[in-house]
């Protein structure tokens, strides 16, 4: 499980301008909710951004340090609204995560190995998820579970109910037969043959060779 600390301040106002002032300012909206309740909040944009390169393609726990002393709550990050424009952060939803209670998140796929069928049979690999739902106690909670695909032969398939699922973590909230990864086989498609070229309109076709 990887954790990291993140501290953030009190947001004391709230709404479209306020925000865009805060935005001007480095400072990125925010918002906290769970078991302890709903906190607006203010995270700096810079600090965020190094927090958001080291979780890439990863879960992670966040433990979350309040300016005004309040006792900090652990969490996960459950949304990032980003500019479409300017990809800059908009605003980050954080969900609390209570230690000792059952959590659910969305983990990372990570898919290692090359397939007997993509080496030996002409097969392509099918990647059908990229993440998938669980739910564990937060010590349980891993950044990201592994696909091997190196015993994969063209025709088979990975389901969710087949993933090799870290100790204290199960799916939850997704189908066991649904397909994770498919190695299916490459059909290759013949060039027809040319046809004889016909005579142009209004010429006469060569004459038959006399025997």
């Amino acid at each position: 499980m990887k954790q990291i600390n993140l501290n953030v301040a009190n947001r004391e106002t709230v709404g479209g301008k306020s925000a865009a002032r805060y935005r001007k300012e480095g400072k990125i909206p925010a918002v906290i909710y769970g078991e302890s309740g709903c906190k607006n909040l203010l995270v700096d944009a810079k600090e965020f951004s190094v927090v958001a390169k080291s979780v890439l393609g990863k879960a992670a726990l966040l433990e979350i340090h309040f300016e005004d002393g309040t006792e900090s709550r652990y969490a996960i990050l459950k949304e990032v609204l980003r500019d479409p424009l300017k990809d800059n952060v908009e605003h980050i939803d954080f969900k609390e995560v209570v230690r000792g209670k059952p959590m659910d998140a969305v983990i990372p796929l990570h898919f290692e190995g090359e397939a007997e069928g993509v080496k030996n049979e002409n097969g392509v690999l099918e990647i059908n998820l990229h993440e998938v739902p669980v739910r564990c106690r937060p010590r349980d909670l891993p950044e990201f579970i592994v696909v091997d695909v190196s015993n994969m032969h063209v025709g088979e398939s990975i389901t969710v109910s087949g993933l090799k699922l870290p100790e204290g973590v199960e799916i939850h909230g997704a189908h066991a037969d649904a397909p994770v990864v498919s190695c299916s086989s490459v059909e290759v498609q013949e060039e027809p043959a040319a046809a004889e070229a016909e005579p142009a309109e209004g010429e006469a076709a060569a004459p038959a060779a006399k025997e």
